[in-house]
């Protein structure tokens, strides 16, 4: 890869971790300030805290996704500053500067990334039939 386009890709990064942190931060804030269980005169029922019970396991959902994102950015990072950033980790092929550019933390080119979302489907598919032949087990076995 050469000089300049790593130059202008771990800019990239290093915005994208600004940005990043940036957002976690701000999730983080605004959960402790409007959360009613961090004050005192708390007015909510427990239907309305069931409601805050669910809407902080999105938020939770969303702060899990930025700090999956944050932990890429920094492991794109270390691969810029080992030598090996660019290269799919596992094929070992150089990953296209245009995928680069468009996901500057990707691990996978092109085709290895297709394969692996291809078996994780194929694994959620088989766990759901799984979990399918399973409930119709205990069925059978309920109706004895």
């Amino acid at each position: 890869m050469e000089r300049e386009n790593r130059e202008e890709l771990r800019k990239m990064l290093l915005s994208l971790r600004e940005e990043t942190l940036r957002k976690i931060e701000e999730e983080v804030g605004a959960k402790v300030k409007e959360d009613p269980r961090f004050t005192t005169l708390s007015t909510m029922d427990i239907g309305d805290l069931s409601q805050f019970d669910l809407d902080a396991d999105i938020n939770y959902s969303l702060l899990q996704g930025h700090l999956e994102r944050l932990r890429n950015i920094n492991e794109a990072l270390r691969r810029l500053d080992e030598g090996t950033y660019g290269y799919c980790e596992e094929c070992g092929r150089e990953i296209g500067i245009k995928r680069l550019k468009v996901l500057p933390f990707a691990r996978y080119c092109v085709e290895c990334q297709g394969r692996l979302e291809k078996i994780q489907k194929q694994a959620r598919m088989g766990k759901v039939f799984y979990r399918f032949e399973e409930l119709e087990g205990e069925e059978e076995e309920s109706f004895s």
